[in-house]
C-alpha cells in the first residue's frame, strides 16, 4: 500500500496515536481531543492533545503530532500540537480503531475487530491489494465486500488530496469536498487540484480565492500568470456580489484586485498596473464571463446624484438584472385585464371592512386595476389587514390568487393572516400544475390572475428575475414590503429600485393603528427607533437591560433563553430567538450558538453527534439552511429554511434534518457547511421571520453593523416580547447611524431604458401620422 507523504520534520516532542474522540472544537478552530498512543500494549496510554493544528481531524484517524508537553491548571498534562500529520495506522489497535471509525463505509466496530483478528498486521495491505480475501471473514459477503472496496479506494484518494492540502496548512475537510465534486463529474480530483486550482474557488463552496491561490502557487503557477489575474478579478466581483452589489465601477474593481494581490514582491508592481489588469478583464469579457458597459453610479453613497462610469458585472448577474427590468416592463405595460373584470370600486364599497382607511382602499384598488404595484408601510400600519381585504375581494370575484414570500416562515404567517394558501417564492416558481387548470403544463404561477409577494424587501435580483420571467403577461403583481428594514441578503435592492421608478404605482401606508394587544409596545418602540429615539421599557413586553462586559452579556442572554423568559412567560426555548448584529466576538452568533447548544441540547450517551469545521452537530439541534439547493429533497431546500436534526448515521456519513414543513432532508457530512446552528442568528438571517420572543445582545464590537435599520429589523421580528440587552453605547451608535452603504445596482436605470425603448417607436409612429395629416 502506498504510504502517505509526510511534512518535513519539525523541532519538538513527537507522539503517534489514533484519535479516540474529540472533546471540544471552538468556532476559531481550537481543537481538544483524546489520542490513544499507537502501541499494542494491554493498557495503552491515552493523552489529551490541543491546538488549532488538530482542526478537521476525525475519530479513527492516525496522527503524528509534533509540539510540546504543557500542564493546564485545571485539566492537567496536555500535548500542545504545532504540527499534525496524518499517517496510515501502524498497529493492530490503530487499524481496528481506524476501520471502526466510520471512515470506511460498511465496517462497524464488530466487523473491524474480526478483520484485524483474521489478518493482523497485514490488514490494510490485504484490503488494498487482495480485498477478495475479506470474504474469509464471517459477516462479509459479495455485496458488503463491494461496498468496503469502493469505500477503501475513495478513502485512499481523499487521503492523497488531504495530505497535499495539509502541507499547505489547509483544512483536511476540503479534501472530501474536492473528491466528491470532481468524481461526480468523472474527473480526476488530484488532476483538478494540480492543473486547474483556480477553478476550485468556482466549483466548491468554502474554497475562496486565497485558498485556491495558495494551491496554485504551490503547484507552480506563476504569480504573474494571466489566469491568476483573471481569477482575482472574478473573485473581486463575486465578493462584491456577496456584499449586495450587482456590478462594480471598473476603477473600483481594479483597485480592489490590486489590493488583493499586492505583496512585497517587486516583480508584481508592473503586473498590477491598470493596462495589464484591463487586458485580463478584456479576456474575461471575450470568454463571456463578464459584461462591461456604461452605467450611472451614485457620486455619494447616500445621495441621488449620479455620474456615468464604465462598470463591470458578472455575466449571469447582468443577465438577471436586465431580464428583471424587461419583465417588469412587460408586466407593467400589459393591459390591466383585471380592471375590466368587474367594478372593483363598487365591490370594495360593499365588501370592505368599515375601518379600512383611504390609503388601504387605494392600495387594494391599485393592486386590482394596475398590472404591477407596490405596497409599503411599517409595523402597525395595516399591511396585513389590507392584504386580507384584497384576498377576500379577489376570491369573491373568482380570481386565481398566488401568495408567496421569500422564506417559509413569512409564507406561513401570510397564510395564517389571510386565510389563503401561501408558499415560498422558490416553490411558487417551480410549483406543480394547478388542479383546476385545463392545461396539463400550466403551473399554479402561470394560472394565477393575481400574485402577491410579501416581505419583498428580501427579494434579491436573481430571485426576482426568476419570479418575473415566469409570470404570464396580463397577470397582476403586488409587492409588499417595508423599506426601512435591512436590504436583501442577496445582491441588489429590488424594492427600493422599483420605488425609484416614478411609473410604478405604489401606496405607502402611514396611519399607525392603535394596538390592543401586547404587541403595542413593540410597534411603538419600532417607530421610536425609526425616529432615532431609544426604545422605552414596557413591563412584560419590552425589556431593556444595560450591561457592559461582553462575557456578562453573553451569560445573561443564555439565562434569558433557558430560564428567565420560559419561567416568567410560560414559554419554551423554541419560542425564543436570539438575534445578533454580527457573527464574531463573545456576543456573536458563533459563540452564543455554542453556549446555547451546551445548555439547551447538551451531549449525552444517547445523542449521536458529528464534528464539522469547528461545529458540533448533535441530535436535536436547531439548524438553518444557508444555501439554495433546489434539487435537494422533494421540493428543494432554500436559504433560510429551518429545521431540527432528527438522525445522525456515522456509518454512512449522513445526518437528517426535519424541516418545519415536516419534510426530512438527508445531508452528507461533507455538505454540512450548508447548515448553521439556529439558536442564535444574525439579524440579516432573520429577515422575513417572526418569533414570539426575541433577545438582542448589543455590543460595540459589531462595529459598522450597528445601524438603525438593523435594530429596527431585529425589534420587528418579535410578536410578544423583546429583550434588548448590552452596552448603552452600542444602542446609541445604532440609533444614530443612518448611513447605509449604497449598493451598486442598475435596475432603476435599466427599467427606464426599457421605457425609452418602448416609447420610441410610438413617438416615431405618431410623428409619421402627423406628417400625413
Amino acid at each position: 500500500m502506498t504510504a502517505l507523504p509526510t511534512a518535513p520534520p519539525a523541532a519538538g516532542d513527537r507522539i503517534d496515536g489514533v484519535v479516540d474522540h474529540l472533546v471540544h472544537v471552538t468556532y476559531d478552530h481550537h481543537t481538544v481531543l483524546r489520542l490513544t498512543v499507537a502501541d499494542d500494549t494491554p493498557d495503552p496510554q491515552t493523552v489529551t492533545a490541543v491546538g488549532k493544528a488538530l482542526f478537521g481531524t476525525q475519530p479513527g484517524e492516525s496522527l503524528r503530532l509534533t509540539g510540546t508537553w504543557t500542564r493546564h491548571p485545571r485539566y492537567g498534562r496536555q500535548f500542545k500540537a504545532e504540527v499534525c500529520e496524518r499517517t496510515w495506522p501502524a498497529t493492530r489497535r490503530a487499524m481496528r480503531l481506524y476501520l471502526a471509525s466510520g471512515l470506511i463505509h460498511g465496517i462497524g466496530e464488530t466487523l473491524a475487530t474480526a478483520i484485524v483478528d483474521r489478518f493482523g498486521d497485514r490488514t490494510l495491505h490485504i484490503i488494498d491489494t487482495e480485498p477478495q480475501r475479506l470474504l474469509d471473514v464471517h459477516g462479509i459477503g459479495p455485496t458488503r465486500l463491494e461496498r468496503i472496496t469502493q469505500a477503501w479506494h475513495t478513502q485512499k484518494a481523499i487521503a492523497e488530496i488531504m495530505v497535499f492540502l495539509q502541507g499547505l496548512g489547509l483544512s483536511a475537510h476540503l479534501a472530501i469536498k474536492v473528491y466528491q465534486t470532481y468524481t461526480d463529474d468523472d474527473r480526476n480530483p488530484m488532476d483538478a487540484v494540480r492543473n486547474t486550482p483556480y477553478q476550485l474557488s468556482r466549483d466548491i463552496h468554502g474554497i475562496g480565492f486565497e485558498t485556491a491561490d495558495r494551491i496554485a502557487l504551490a503547484v507552480g503557477i506563476p504569480k504573474q500568470s494571466d489566469q491568476r489575474l483573471q481569477a482575482a478579478l472574478l473573485h473581486t466581483l463575486n465578493a462584491a456580489r456577496a456584499r449586495g452589489d450587482c456590478h462594480l465601477p471598473e476603477r473600483t474593481l481594479l483597485a480592489r484586485t490590486r489590493h488583493l494581490l499586492t505583496d512585497d514582491d517587486p516583480t508584481m508592481t508592473d503586473i498590477l498596473e491598470d493596462p495589464v489588469l484591463r487586458q485580463a478583464l478584456d479576456t474575461l469579457r471575450a470568454r463571456g464571463e463578464t459584461v462591461i458597459e456604461s452605467l450611472p453610479v451614485p457620486v455619494l453613497e447616500d445621495a441621488d446624484v449620479y455620474r456615468a462610469v464604465t462598470a463591470v458585472s458578472l455575466t449571469f448577474m447582468h443577465r438577471a438584472e436586465t431580464g428583471l427590468a424587461q419583465d417588469i416592463q412587460r408586466l407593467h405595460h400589459a393591459p390591466p385585464t383585471l380592471a375590466e373584470h368587474t367594478d372593483w370600486t363598487s365591490l370594495l364599497a360593499q365588501a370592505a371592512p368599515k375601518d379600512l382607511t383611504d390609503e388601504q382602499q387605494q392600495a387594494v384598488l391599485t393592486a386590482l386595476t394596475t398590472p404591477v404595484s407596490v405596497l409599503t408601510g411599517g409595523p402597525g400600519c395595516g399591511k396585513t389587514h389590507t392584504l386580507r381585504t384584497l384576498v377576500t375581494l379577489a376570491d369573491q370575484a373568482g380570481l386565481t390568487i398566488a401568495l408567496a414570500a421569500p422564506t417559509g416562515k413569512a409564507a406561513k404567517r401570510m397564510e395564517e393572516t389571510t386565510g389563503h394558501p401561501a408558499t415560498t417564492v422558490h416553490r411558487l416558481i417551480s410549483s406543480p400544475p394547478a388542479p383546476t387548470d385545463q392545461s396539463e403544463e400550466a403551473t399554479r404561477l402561470e394560472a394565477a390572475d393575481l400574485i402577491v409577494i410579501d416581505e419583498a424587501s428580501m427579494l434579491d435580483v436573481q430571485l426576482a428575475a426568476r419570479l418575473t420571467v415566469a409570470i404570464r403577461t396580463g397577470c397582476h403583481l403586488l409587492l409588499v414590503g417595508d423599506t426601512d428594514q435591512l436590504p436583501s441578503v442577496g445582491p441588489g435592492r429590488v424594492l427600493r429600485d422599483l420605488l425609484a421608478v416614478p411609473d410604478i404605482p405604489r401606496t405607502h401606508l402611514t396611519h399607525i393603528f392603535r394596538q390592543d394587544d401586547q404587541s403595542a409596545a413593540i410597534i411603538d418602540n419600532a417607530h421610536r427607533i425609526l425616529r432615532g429615539l431609544p426604545p422605552l421599557p414596557a413591563p412584560g413586553v419590552f425589556g431593556c437591560h444595560p450591561l457592559e462586559n461582553p462575557d456578562t452579556i453573553a451569560e445573561h442572554v443564555v439565562e434569558l433563553v433557558t430560564t428567565h423568559i420560559p419561567h416568567h412567560f410560560n414559554a419554551v426555548p423554541d419560542d425564543i430567538q436570539v438575534l445578533c448584529p454580527a457573527r464574531r466576538h463573545a456576543t456573536g452568533t458563533l459563540a452564543l450558538n455554542a453556549r446555547l447548544q451546551a445548555r439547551l441540547n447538551p451531549p449525552a450517551p444517547d445523542k449521536p453527534q458529528h464534528y464539522h469545521e469547528g461545529h458540533i452537530f448533535r441530535l436535536g439541534d436547531r439548524v438553518l439552511q444557508v444555501r439554495n439547493q433546489p434539487h435537494r429533497g422533494k421540493n428543494g431546500v432554500f436559504n433560510g429554511s429551518t429545521g431540527t436534526i432528527t438522525a445522525i448515521d456515522p456509518e454512512i456519513h449522513q445526518l437528517t434534518v426535519t424541516l418545519t414543513d415536516g419534510e426530512s432532508i438527508p445531508y452528507l457530512f461533507a455538505d454540512l457547511d450548508e447548515l448553521l446552528h439556529a439558536y442564535a442568528l444574525t439579524v440579516h438571517r432573520s429577515q422575513g421571520s417572526e418569533y414570539p420572543y426575541v433577545v438582542i445582545p448589543m455590543t460595540t464590537s459589531a462595529g459598522q453593523l450597528l445601524q438603525r435599520n438593523l435594530l429596527y429589523t431585529a425589534v420587528t421580528r418579535a410578536s410578544r416580547g423583546v429583550v434588548l440587552t448590552g452596552q448603552a453605547t452600542a444602542v446609541h451608535r445604532a440609533l444614530t447611524n443612518t448611513h447605509t452603504r449604497r449598493r451598486f445596482t442598475a435596475l432603476e436605470h435599466r427599467i427606464r431604458q426599457q421605457t425609452a425603448a418602448t416609447l420610441q417607436p410610438r413617438v416615431i409612429q405618431a410623428a409619421g401620422q402627423l406628417a400625413l395629416s
